[in-house]
């Protein structure tokens, strides 16, 4: 089965948490996850924190520590996602750069969003604070 390593943010706005939709031209399309992706080769997970940033969403993070660590099977995939927290510099605001959504979601209202099946369990995690 294929494994792909994938890091995704973790980035905080008072009570809230910025989540992404998926394009329509990706897999699982209209599900919500935090914003991320696949670890390229040679790449450390703060560096494709990094970059995916910058590519989805034009924004320029601070990346902190690992808060959550987990495996998920999909049925054509093992997916190992690393949740790092992550600060936006310079007050940017978000832009949508690939046809996605994203939005300020309190945390005790994550589970309200179709989110994927991947991000469950660190939605499930933060709506206990």
């Amino acid at each position: 089965m294929k494994i792909i390593e994938v890091c995704a943010a973790l980035i905080f706005n008072d009570d809230k948490v910025l989540l992404t939709s998926r394009p329509d031209h990706q897999d699982h399309a209209g599900f919500w996850e935090f914003p991320g992706g696949k670890i390229e080769s040679g790449e450390t997970p703060a560096q494709c924190i990094k970059r995916e940033l910058k590519e989805e969403l034009d924004i320029e993070v601070a990346v902190y520590d690992t808060v959550y660590i987990l495996e998920h099977e999909y049925p054509d995939k093992h997916v190992s996602l690393r949740f790092m927290r992550c600060i936006i510099k310079n007050n940017q605001k978000p832009r949508a750069m690939e046809q996605q959504k994203y939005a300020w979601v309190k945390r005790k209202e994550l589970n309200n969003y179709p989110l994927l099946p991947a991000d469950k369990p660190i939605a499930e995690f933060l709506t206990i604070f």
